[in-house]
């Protein structure tokens, strides 16, 4: 079975059609995003995607060997169930916790607002807010070498103003696989230890395409987390980015570690968890978010967060039982309803609280970072 996993729609490129089994997802990611590098060429373009909607769908049952999806328009979907994949040690369910279906839109829904030279000029307007407001714009162009090195030089430039380069990091991250930006965000990170902590914040989070498409910006986040970032927003930030890369293993079990294992504050813990709703069909992701839940040792924010992303997982069997379980046991009433919620999960709700990114009616695509 193939499903179209939620994460795998970055930088408004094409959706792309995942395999079952959760350690290909990330191969196939990896395959669609180098797709779309820019070539050693001045002016430079990445292909153009086909503009489509996206109606995200969760696992609602199982039944008969099919998988039952309910999707936010309404239209209920289905799968055929397939056998774990036992093979990389890890056993995945025989459904998906979420897939996506593709509505196309009109082809002249993403038609752009401002043309090359318009905004070339205005990225370098006299004007702070006109270049912070020509910043945003270039979101829609920044596949293009004229509107992304105009973006990298604002980023890299000391002298302007610190929110503007906040929004150059943001922007920057619609094109993840564009090497020289991606680099350029790593080696703010890696010697600029006095940049604004907002601006070190955002960096990191701007790698989280990238981290999914790349093992190379996968691995340094990781070693931020274990190793070198001190801060602690900013090392939350780099939490924050593996969600795209929660399908690999390595980065998975960094986030299992953090869980089970690291002396961790809530919002560290909190922010795992919300990474691994991606890795929701592993099994032992789904047993550690339960034995979370169950346990009095750990916050009930911790709690909380942990058995709403059981929702993603709210077709498997014996997560239903475990839900059933809590809403006719548990005492306390915050549980209660959030099982009741997971039982039946809000999927606008779902997409708010673990940041999935998605495509709205015009083709534009809404990243999970514009809410950071």
């Amino acid at each position: 079975m193939k499903i179209e996993l939620f994460l795998g729609l970055l930088a408004g490129l094409a959706p792309l059609a995942w395999p079952a089994g959760f350690e290909d997802l990330r191969a196939a990611q990896l395959a669609a995003m180098t797709a779309g590098r820019v070539q050693e060429m001045e002016l430079a373009r990445f292909p153009q995607p086909e503009l489509v909607k996206l109606d995200l769908c969760v696992l609602s049952e199982m039944k008969n060997n099919q998988c039952y999806f309910k999707c936010e328009s309404g239209v209920i979907t289905t799968e055929p169930a397939v056998r774990p994949d036992f093979s990389s040690g890890e056993p995945a369910g025989p459904c998906a916790p979420y897939i996506t279906r593709q509505i196309k839109v009109f082809a002249d829904a993403g038609k752009k607002s401002l043309a090359p030279d318009q905004l070339r000029d205005l990225l370098k307007d006299a004007d702070p807010e006109v270049r912070k407001a020509a910043v945003k714009s270039a979101r829609t162009q920044i596949q293009n070498s004229y509107a992304a090195d105009r973006v990298l030089e604002i980023l890299k430039d000391k002298n302007e103003r610190a929110d503007i380069r906040v929004e150059a990091a943001r922007t920057l991250s619609y094109a993840p696989g564009y090497v020289k930006t991606q680099d350029a965000l790593v080696d703010l990170l890696k010697y600029g230890s006095n940049e604004p902590a907002a601006l070190r914040v955002m960096a990191y989070k701007a790698l989280w395409g990238a981290a999914a498409a790349n093992p190379r910006y996968m691995d340094f986040l990781i070693d931020a987390v274990k190793y070198s970032e001190k801060d602690a927003a900013a090392r939350r930030a780099a939490v924050w980015a593996l969600f795209g890369a929660s399908a690999n293993f390595r980065a998975q079990q960094l986030l299992v570690d953090l869980l089970k294992y690291g002396n961790e504050n809530e919002a560290v813990k909190i922010e795992a968890i919300k990474s691994l709703y991606g890795a929701i069909g592993v099994f032992t992701v789904k047993d550690l978010f339960q034995n979370i839940v169950e346990s009095d040792k750990q916050t009930k924010p911790v709690r909380l967060a942990a058995l709403k992303a059981l929702s993603g997982a709210a077709g498997d069997s014996s997560v239903q039982r475990f839900i059933a379980d809590i809403i006719r046991s548990e005492r306390d009433q915050e549980l209660r309803v959030a099982a009741v919620e997971a039982a039946n999960p809000d999927l606008a709700g779902l997409r708010e609280f673990f940041h999935l990114g998605y495509n709205v009616e015009n083709g534009g695509f809404v990243s999970p970072i514009e809410k950071e």
